[in-house]
């Protein structure tokens, strides 16, 4: 399940990924096809069985039933899952069933900012950092020097040449971490918009 751009893969402020989650979370027990049925916008049924398989590799559903079904071909196998590890979000595995860390750097530099309400890219950055995910200098800087260029902070102290500026957050739109996008723009998953 290759992702796309996030400004293309919003819908409702949710990725496919969410919806599938989402709809697995409320059926418990399912079919993949019952899966993509309850998401909404409806996900393409290729990223269903796929993210579904990353579950059950990663121990978050176990197979409980697999029947043949007649397609046109008569071998036709449909599984019936449970949900046996629930989690608040959805979780973020790869085919492996592994853990992925993608954006989760930007998620903790976010949540620094909105419990420090005023700092400089420095103490974001270790703010943000743990020994499984340290933030490298040049993510935080970039990061915070592209949300002050898109309006979601007030300078407190103007950044010179040598010398990072001091910010308060004054947009803090939601949970969601702003994501840098491809074209270097911010995108905003809270409000599903681009913030410049």
């Amino acid at each position: 399940m290759a992702r796309s751009p996030i400004e293309k893969e919003m819908a409702g402020n949710m990725t496919p990924r969410d919806r599938i989650w989402r709809a697995i979370r409320t059926l418990r027990t399912f079919t993949t096809m019952q899966v993509q049925d309850h998401t909404e916008p409806l996900v393409p049924m290729r990223a269903c069985l796929s993210y579904v398989q990353w579950l059950v590799n990663a121990g978050h559903l176990s197979v409980v039933e697999a029947h043949r079904t007649k397609g046109d071909n008569g071998k036709y196998v449909e599984q019936t899952y449970r949900l046996v590890r629930d989690a608040f979000q959805a979780p973020r595995v790869n085919r492996q069933g592994e853990r992925v860390s993608q954006g989760i750097a930007t998620l903790a530099m976010w949540r620094a900012m909105k419990v420090l309400r005023e700092f400089d890219w420095h103490e974001v950055q270790r703010a943000a950092s743990t020994d499984a995910h340290p933030i490298a200098p040049l993510t935080a800087a970039t990061y915070v020097r592209a949300l002050a260029r898109a309006g979601y902070f007030r300078a407190v102290i103007a950044p010179k040449p040598g010398k990072a500026g001091r910010y308060r957050l004054v947009r803090d739109t939601g949970a969601h971490a702003p994501a840098i996008t491809r074209h270097k723009q911010v995108f905003d998953r809270n409000t599903g918009a681009p913030a410049d």
